[in-house]
């Protein structure tokens, strides 16, 4: 008699079966040392333990240091949730909407204003806490591979590849979306498992949350349906329909960002600059996708050896591969090799081929490989694959080096190879640590791992060249600190001409010397390059204001509030040329603007005193000499 082949109900019951066996080289749940969830939260917390005194650093002045929304504390809460993420920064129009994160940075400066610490302690405490859900995760829905879920989450711990996102306080975008998803993704397996309203409820909101705080969360969405299959046995098209309800947190946050940011589509971005990713220089599609395939496995190379770590390697430190390009071909190689082997195990639910997924989905944004994003490199972007990574790692170790059943203990060959793992990385980590102490230590380290990148050059040389570090240095050493300045930023348009933002900080450098000339040369080549940047048109019209070229200045200032209408300094500037012309209404008419758009410009206030005293207004004069005091003590 020919034997018939299983169907479904049968081939389900199998699978599950076969999920329920343990291999005798695994420990099983009720064997785990108590001990062993607590290791990887205590390890997380201990290699970032010296960075709780860092102070800001890089992104942290966008978000935080110099954000006029961020620092209006408990005030903003409700305007974050109505604005991009970088609104108040005036540097940056941004199509981000991280509300979550921002109005944590906000009720934190209210709180503690210009004080970095409990940004770092919230950072190392969530880090912590996401170590240990690792390990429940993993230990939760592959309850027969207890060795694999603690190697998980011991490594995930003490990656160095994670010392941007916990030791720099903006990246607690990084920390809370991964964090959120994780929950979410546990929740929604329970919900498919048990079917209880609360758990799909929980998953639900977890995941809203996630989005709140990054939108890379929208990449756990193929995760959901892809984890059912591999934990619960389920085919997959049963997977798929208990996504759905995944959708709505998804559809809702969009719809809101949409509508917010009031984009022409969902999904519009502008094309980022050259200097912020190398694969807008790319002269074709193909070009691009070579680019975008050697960078990630270029990361995949950082997670295997986490050394020559660098907070930057923009152009052209790095530059697009070609096809002819050992990088594209090596990397095309051993990511195609790990995709196959993926896809190979798929069927059999494998918990490698699981955790490789993990890696291809959550990084599948952040590679460029399907859009364009905002920088072509940033070791924070591989914070959540690295779980992924960290989960194919450990399930090759034990199963290769598992050996025999023992309880609460790893075999010795797993013993060593863990012990030398996580001591290796828990020290790489803690020596990395320092490096984001503040931005001087930061952009130092730049120069020395990505010696020719333009960026690296303008952040060391904008650093150098700000008052308030020239003022840290003894009068004897500022020239020649403010020279080393200036010739990073000479560099930077050396290495990449159309690098507008170090043109723009050139002519900054030279106006503060009083070399007015060459500061106009240099606000000229940025406007070439960025003839959309209010901040040039705004600072180059002071310099014709020091030159006493008023209607000149009047000009640019009057560019600059078009470009930004609520540009408060220009206007502050723009209220000062009608007051040297003796137009004193008209002075404070751009002078009200000014203090209604920041009320927190104390020279404003004050220039508007010196109007109405102009006026002969004595009594107005000194409410608004008044207001200029208090302005300054809210700063």
């Amino acid at each position: 008699m020919a034997r018939q082949k299983p169907n479904k109900r049968e081939k389900f019951a199998a699978a599950q079966a076969e999920m329920k066996s343990a291999p005798a080289s695994v420990l099983t749940k009720s064997q785990v040392p108590a001990w062993w969830p607590l290791l990887p939260a205590i390890l997380g917390f201990f290699v970032y333990a010296n960075t709780l005194n860092h102070g800001f650093a890089l992104d942290d002045y966008a978000a935080i240091l110099e954000n006029l929304s961020t620092q209006k504390g408990w005030a903003a809460i409700g305007e974050i949730f109505r604005t991009s993420y970088r609104y108040g920064y005036i540097l940056l129009a941004d199509e981000l909407y991280r509300p979550l994160t921002k109005a944590i940075f906000a009720a934190f400066w209210a709180m503690w204003p210009d004080n970095a610490t409990p940004g770092h302690v919230l950072n190392v405490a969530l880090f912590s806490f996401t170590c240990y859900r690792v390990y429940a995760f993993t230990a939760k829905w592959w309850p027969n591979q207890m060795q694999v879920a603690l190697l998980t989450a011991t490594l995930f711990a003490v990656h160095p590849i994670h010392t941007e996102v916990v030791a720099n306080i903006k990246s607690l975008d990084e920390i809370l979306a991964f964090l959120f998803c994780l929950l979410s993704l546990d929740l929604f397996l329970e919900y498919t498992k048990s079917g209880k309203t609360m758990s799909v409820v929980g998953a639900v909101i977890c995941y809203f949350i996630a989005f709140l705080s990054k939108e890379s969360a929208v990449t756990f969405i193929v995760l959901f349906p892809v984890m059912a299959w591999f934990v619960h046995g389920q085919d997959f098209k049963t997977s798929l329909k208990g996504t759905l309800i995944m959708l709505v947190p998804l559809l809702l946050f969009f719809l809101i960002r949409h509508q917010v940011l009031n984009a022409d589509t969902i999904f519009k971005s502008a094309p980022p600059s050259v200097a912020d990713n190398m694969l807008s220089s790319a002269k074709d599609p193909l070009t691009k996708f070579t680019g975008a395939v050697a960078m990630l496995g270029l990361y995949v190379w950082k997670l295997v050896l986490p050394i020559n770590l660098s907070f930057d390697l923009s152009y052209p430190q790095v530059t697009p591969a070609k096809v002819s390009d050992l990088s594209f071909i090596v990397s095309a190689i051993v990511l195609s090799a790990t995709l196959v082997l993926a896809v190979v195990g798929f069927k059999k639910r494998s918990m490698l081929s699981a955790s490789l997924f993990i890696f291809f989905v959550t990084a599948s944004v952040s590679s460029n490989i399907f859009m364009l994003i905002g920088t072509h490199y940033g070791e924070r972007l591989m914070y959540a694959p690295s779980f992924g990574f960290c989960l194919a790692v450990s399930s090759v170790l034990v199963g290769r080096l598992g050996g025999e059943k023992t309880i609460g203990k790893l075999s010795p060959g797993l013993s060593a190879i863990a012990i030398v793992l996580v001591g290796a990385f828990s020290i790489l980590t803690i020596l990395r640590n320092p490096v984001w102490k503040d931005n001087l230590t930061l952009y130092a380290s730049g120069i020395i791992s990505a010696p020719n990148s333009a960026r690296v050059h303008y952040y060391q040389g904008l650093i150098l060249v700000k008052p308030e570090t020239l003022a840290s240095y003894p009068e004897s050493s500022r020239d020649s600190v403010e020279q080393v300045g200036i010739y990073h930023l000479k560099k930077s348009v050396e290495l990449y001409a159309p690098f507008a933002d170090a043109w723009t900080q050139l002519g900054v450098a030279y106006y503060r010397k009083k070399n007015f000339k060459e500061s106009l040369q240099y606000y000229d080549e940025a406007l070439k390059y960025n003839k959309y940047d209010p901040v040039v048109y705004n600072n180059s019209g002071s310099v014709y204001f020091e030159m006493q070229n008023f209607n000149e200045a009047l000009k640019r200032y009057t560019e600059a509030v078009r470009l930004k209408p609520d540009y408060a300094d220009a206007y502050m500037n723009m209220g000062s040329c009608y007051g040297v012309a003796g137009q004193y209404d008209q002075a404070l008419v751009y002078l009200e603007k000014a203090v209604f758009y920041d009320p927190k410009l104390a020279q404003a206030y004050y220039m508007i005193g010196v109007t109405w005293k102009n006026k002969g207004n004595e009594q107005m004069a000194n409410q608004y000499f008044q207001k200029a005091e208090m302005a300054k003590a809210r700063k």
